[in-house]
């Protein structure tokens, strides 16, 4: 075990040499006191903006837009993905152009990360770059993968390789692979070294199933090595290692630069389906400055109800870390199935956003919220959506 991680920690080290730092990332990030007002910008909503944008003059004027709309709200950080896949929003050497934000030759329309920080210059608002380490496809269509990526090249060597995970529903990379660290390390170093981010961010994509034959190979060398853990706490092991090492290379940068997680709000489900140890990072430093649980549910959902939730959340909290709230804006207006008897929450009220934040503002152990997702807060979709809004801001 001691190897394994000090082959990690040589990655940072190697990645991060202080001569061939970035200029960028320079000064003092967030006042220590400030607590997070953020909003999550995803992958679809970015790609519905560049649908409307022919000219970088177009987009800019769209995204200030935003940033005035978000204002209203008092937000003072954004999510904005970066990497939804294994690809990119920005210009980068390593990843390709997402699909999302390419034309037809496959290059990249407009560098969506560098018109956000551009455009952020006039707003108190912080950038944060969300990237998604291990997620390549949200399907199993091996013949629809990049083949210019590394998954790609992969794949057509060994179909069968074991540093990809394909599932019923989805491809990943296989977070046990040294080399798959390395890959992820190498982006959030370019981010780093080529944009003036105010942080990293991650979310809850760890490994995608608990079928044991996913990593039989690299667990059986580990084993052969003299590893004792389990085969569950090799997974927790493998995805510790890759959230210290990005926390440890965002830090070699600036101490001051934030790195956040956003993990599912079922804490079991994080630690024993995806093998995500929210108990270590939330409680020990040098995981992660916040964590951001996607506690997406109303005060009468049946099994998770709001208030239940946080406060499971508290309790794993330590002075190291800070706990922020993850805000579900758009199920306004709609059923939520899941809820069970609580189902109609979300449609007989126009308030719970409000009610939830007074609760989040009124515990002194809780370091803000941010809202899922853009589009919701800009647009009206529905009138309880419209009337929960104009509740924020009475």
């Amino acid at each position: 075990m001691k190897k394994f991680l000090a082959l990690i920690f040589a990655f940072v080290f190697l990645f991060s040499g202080c001569e061939n730092q970035s200029k960028l990332n320079t000064e003092t990030i967030r006042n220590e006191n400030k607590n997070i007002i953020g909003v999550w910008i995803n992958y679809n909503e970015i790609h519905a903006i560049i649908e409307e944008c022919e000219t970088q003059s177009k987009l800019n004027e769209k995204i200030k837009f935003m940033l005035n709309e978000y204002n209203k709200y008092n937000i003072n950080t954004i999510f904005i993905h970066s990497r939804a896949f294994d690809d990119s929003f920005y210009s980068s050497k390593i990843y390709q152009p997402s699909e999302y934000c390419s034309d037809d030759n496959n290059q990249l329309k407009f560098d969506v990360l560098q018109s956000f920080i551009d455009c952020s210059n006039d707003f108190d608002i912080e950038v944060h770059a969300w990237v998604n380490p291990y997620r390549i496809r949200k399907d199993n269509k091996t013949e629809l993968i990049n083949k210019s990526t590394l998954a790609g090249k992969w794949y057509t060597e060994i179909p069968k390789d074991q540093r990809l995970i394909i599932t019923e529903n989805s491809i990943f990379y296989n977070p046990a692979s040294i080399e798959v660290q390395k890959y992820v390390l190498s982006g959030v170093k370019e981010i780093l070294e080529n944009y003036n981010v105010d942080g990293i961010h991650i979310d809850d994509y760890f490994y995608p199933t608990t079928n044991e034959n996913i990593d039989t190979e690299f667990y059986s060398e580990y084993v052969k090595q003299g590893g004792k853990l389990s085969l569950a706490d090799y997974r927790r092991q493998n995805v510790n290692s890759l959230v210290t090492s990005i926390y440890s290379l965002v830090k070699t940068y600036n101490k001051d630069l934030c790195f956040s997680i956003s993990p599912s709000a079922d804490i079991d489900a994080d630690y024993n389906s995806h093998y995500a140890d929210v108990f270590l990072w939330a409680s020990q430093k040098g995981y992660a400055d916040y964590i951001i649980p996607q506690i997406y549910f109303g005060f009468e959902h049946e099994t998770m109800p709001f208030e239940n939730v946080i406060n499971e959340w508290i309790d794993l909290k330590s002075d190291n870390t800070k706990i922020a709230i993850g805000l579900s804006v758009y199920k306004s207006g709609d059923v939520d199935i899941f809820a069970k008897s609580g189902s109609n929450e979300w449609v007989k009220n126009t308030d719970i956003l409000k009610r939830q934040i007074q609760i989040i503002n009124n515990n002194e152990k809780l370091n803000g919220y941010s809202y899922y997702s853009s589009s919701y807060l800009i647009n009206d979709y529905n009138e309880n959506l419209k009337q929960e809004k104009l509740n924020l801001v009475s």
